[in-house]
């Protein structure tokens, strides 16, 4: 039984390596006869692609050239009539419009002045076309789009301009502009082939589309702007597309957008008018992989099943490959930002560290002591606006940022930005000025940590890009205006300017200029800056000169605001007629040393604390409690074992009386809103966001007398 066994084992060992050589040879096999195929599918299929531009190419050059070629005539007519009156040409101008493919008709004099085949006088400085025609060198043609209410459609225009004018009459003509329907060079294109599968179009260097096939659409009607999306096969990539289109070079690329994969020829005709156009035949690869398929269902079956093992070998290789790229991209990417977040948590960070330092060589001196205090709160803050930076990104993407306007003080705030930028001014020896002098309202309703935030985004770049012994400026002018006060702060530097390619696109997310060394930062300052103003109804600019320096406006219409008069220390600590001491309050965190913060906080207020470090001993702490016994209940959110949110459902599950009225405040680190919501909705009565500010914690828990009816 033994041998036979082992016999039988050995046998199928011998059959398995049998079929493992069979599949290798039947594998290599059916490669060799998969690749030519879909060789010489792809090979014809680009020979058909090639042979449909130089069609649609040739088309094209040749209408472009008629259509110049006639304004020619036109205007050697005029040229060998020169005894002809100018109001004879223009009848014959409108004769040439309604008998040809020209829409329209212009005749252009040295003097600026345009005629067009409706015997209308123009000015050439208010033709949309006037740039090209002055800066053409013979012939020309561009796109035009007409939008008026007489005249709408698109439009080819097509120029020429003499290099001396003719006379004709009292005038003398510098050249002749046409408008052509758009639609006229679509019929002289195969627009479309491969039975629907094929499209053409014809765009601008920019990646305009000047026409295309009516399948063919894009949002912003850009050709290359979809193609930052795509994935190139075959060593292709976007930036070579773009450097062939800059450099007027054809170029075959194969990529996959949106779910779908295309061949793409593009092909210049940059050659016989001056133009600056691309042509670009786009198929999808769906065509050669249909006649792929086609020729392999009419092989063999065990070449089927073997293609299939291949297939699933490929996709699984294929897919790992990509998994690893994108693996890597994405670190790429992480480690770029985490090292520009590195050196803007640091530098707070760094003051933090040194105040601390100073703080222990002064103890004896409470003079210095404050000072140190109120700088390392000062850079705390700081620290806390570079994070909020990354996570209002974030808000804005996903549409949930908002304005919190209440009553603020102007001068007061700014005095708190000039504290801010005090060590960063000082660190780097420049000159710092503030002129609150045109404040006449200070006084007013609006966000005070979102103007806060605009001001330190901006005072900061101008320190970044401000060397040694330049000056940073920050002034503020005020409107008054019925019940808005319009308020403007202008933030000024003698730092080293932006060069006017980079103001194009100063406003967008992550753009940085690298002509620094010390270039530094996420690159989202200015972006978030002017979201702001114009969430407040505001609006930011900016001025820069390279060398001389740069000039942030911040525009801000503030409601204005009455004083209270109640503002005083009941603003700033609990109601004085009613006291923390004696209350019973479970705090509930698991991180220990802001447990510790917290019960140390409270206990100096008179507090009797009842410690938990998860939800679930919350839970049985608050069981094993006799009923009314917790005043209040101080909630961490993400804990271990069991969540805050899921405690408080617990908590007000319960069969007690005081289940269900005893006040629970949420003590999270998660700020946004849908984390605010979510632990509101677990029966949580209020939430109080880390890092804790105090005296706003000390308010919350003061609001539950008049909410709870604490005595």
């Amino acid at each position: 039984m033994s041998r036979t066994l082992k016999a039988n084992r050995r046998s199928l060992r011998v059959w398995a390596l049998i079929l493992l050589v069979s599949f290798c040879v039947l594998g290599g096999g059916y490669w060799l006869y998969y690749q030519s195929v879909e060789q010489a599918v792809y090979s014809t299929t680009l020979s058909f692609m090639e042979q449909i531009a130089d069609h649609d190419h040739l088309n094209i050059i040749n209408q472009m050239d008629s259509k110049t070629e006639y304004l020619q005539v036109i205007l050697n007519r005029i040229n060998a009539a020169r005894d002809s009156r100018f109001e004879d040409v223009l009848y014959n101008l409108g004769v040439e419009a309604k008998t040809t493919s020209f829409h329209t008709l212009y005749l252009i004099t040295t003097d600026g002045e345009a005629y067009n085949s409706s015997y209308l006088k123009s000015y050439l400085q208010d033709m949309p076309w006037a740039d090209e025609f002055q800066r053409a060198d013979g012939r020309f043609a561009i796109r035009y789009d007409e939008v008026s209410r007489e005249k709408w459609g698109e439009f080819l225009v097509y120029g020429v301009r003499l290099a001396e004018p003719v006379l004709c009459g009292e005038k003398e003509i510098n050249g002749a502009v046409g408008l052509v329907s758009i639609e006229e060079i679509a019929d002289q294109m195969r627009l479309e082939s491969f039975d629907g599968q094929g499209i053409a179009v014809v765009m601008q260097k920019s990646g305009d589309i000047i026409t295309a096939s009516q399948q063919y659409s894009t949002p912003d009607n850009n050709f290359l702007t979809p193609l930052a999306r795509a994935q190139f096969k075959n060593g292709g990539s976007l930036e070579a597309c773009l450097q062939a289109v800059e450099q007027g070079e054809s170029l075959f690329v194969e990529y996959s957008l949106d779910g779908s994969s295309y061949y793409a020829l593009f092909q210049s005709l940059d050659h016989h008018t001056g133009n600056e156009w691309y042509l670009v035949v786009r198929v999808s690869t769906q065509v050669t992989e249909d006649q792929v398929k086609t020729l392999i269902s009419r092989s063999l079956p065990f070449f089927l099943v073997l293609g299939a093992l291949i297939l699933l070998v490929t996709y699984f290789i294929y897919h790992t490959v990509n998994a690893a790229k994108v693996a890597r991209a994405s670190e790429q990417a992480k480690s770029v930002f985490l090292a520009n977040m590195s050196h803007e948590i640091r530098t707070p960070l760094n003051g933090i560290v040194g105040l601390q330092y100073l703080m222990r060589q002064s103890l004896d001196d409470p003079k210095k002591l404050k000072g140190y205090l109120k700088k390392a709160e000062v850079s705390a803050s700081f620290l806390q606006s570079v994070i909020t930076d990354v996570l209002d990104m974030s808000k804005i993407e996903s549409g949930q940022l908002e304005l919190y306007p209440k009553e603020m003080d102007l001068k007061l705030l700014m005095e708190e930005v000039q504290v801010l930028l005090e060590n960063q001014v000082e660190n780097k020896g420049l000159q710092f000025r503030l002129d609150c002098g045109g404040l006449k309202q200070p006084l007013v309703e609006g966000d005070a940590l979102r103007v806060k935030q605009i001001l330190t985004n901006l005072l900061g770049n101008a320190v970044k890009f401000t060397p040694e012994g330049g000056e940073v400026s920050l002034t503020v002018n005020q409107e008054p205006a019925g019940g808005l006060v319009r308020t403007v702060f202008q933030v000024a530097d003698t730092g080293c300017g932006m060069s006017p390619e980079f103001l194009q696109r100063i406003w967008t997310p992550f753009e940085q200029e690298r002509r620094v060394a010390s270039q530094n930062g996420t690159g989202l300052g200015t972006t978030l800056s002017k979201t702001l103003a114009e969430k407040m109804g505001g609006s930011i600019s900016v001025e820069s000169q390279l060398g001389k320096g740069t000039v942030f406006t911040v525009s801000i219409p503030f409601p204005a605001a009455a004083p209270s008069g109640e503002k005083g220390p009941a603003e700033d600590s609990p109601d004085a007629a009613w006291s923390l001491n004696g209350k019973r309050i479970l705090a509930v965190e698991d991180n220990e040393i802001n447990r510790m913060i917290v019960v140390s906080i409270l206990e100096e207020q008179g507090c009797q604390l009842t410690e938990a470090r998860n939800g679930q001993e919350a839970l049985e702490a608050f069981e094993a409690s006799a009923p009314s016994w917790f005043d209040l209940i101080l909630m961490d959110v993400q804990m271990p074992v069991m969540d805050g949110n899921e405690a408080a459902r617990r908590i007000r599950a319960l069969s007690r009386p005081d289940a269900s009225t005893v006040p629970i405040i949420a003590m999270t680190a998660n700020a946004f809103s849908e984390d605010v919501e979510k632990a509101l909705a677990s029966g949580m009565d209020d939430v109080a966001t880390k890092p804790l500010d105090i005296k706003l914690l000390l308010k919350k828990i003061a609001t539950i007398k008049e909410r709870e009816g604490i005595s």
